[in-house]
């Protein structure tokens, strides 16, 4: 029996040196945020969007938060918001059926995606600009569009 209990423990000790390894390093093994640039309408890059599942982080060219763009549950329907990163928070405008609206539901874009890219359109149809989204497209899409319309800077 003590033989077995030593070679019990050992196994243990390997668990959990097996346990504290992984755990370490898998906070760098997940793929989220997803990076990508944001391009204007002469493919230049102005900024930065961090993607996540159910939001978006838009950025500037520093690292200097702009807003965010995310889902928001309401009466078990969802939909998107766009909040500035002023400080306050502040609802700048939402986004539905590739649209983006500011708060007083003034048109501002219409935002369409493919496999791999986004694109934005001012309400005319000029092309303002466009991202390459390969994941979450339509969230990502969206954010793109409050970006490059502006809206955040209000």
């Amino acid at each position: 029996m003590p033989v077995r209990s030593k070679h019990l423990i050992f196994q243990l000790r390997w668990l959990l040196l097996f346990c504290n390894i992984w755990l370490g390093m898998s906070a760098n093994l997940f793929a989220l945020p997803i990076k990508t640039a944001i391009l204007n309408s002469e493919e230049q890059v102005v900024g930065q969007a961090l993607v996540y599942i159910d939001y978006v982080e838009l950025q500037d060219m520093d690292g200097t938060a702009k807003g965010r763009l995310g889902f928001v549950n309401i009466k078990g329907g969802f939909q998107l918001f766009v909040v500035s990163d002023d400080g306050k928070q502040s609802l700048v405008g939402s986004a539905k059926n590739r649209r983006l609206y500011d708060k007083e539901g003034e048109l501002l874009a219409h935002y369409d995606w493919t496999t791999f890219w986004s694109y934005v359109y001012a309400p005319d149809g000029t092309k303002i600009g466009e991202a390459k989204c390969i994941a979450f497209r339509g969230i990502c899409s969206a954010g793109i569009a409050s970006y490059l319309t502006g809206l955040l800077d209000q």
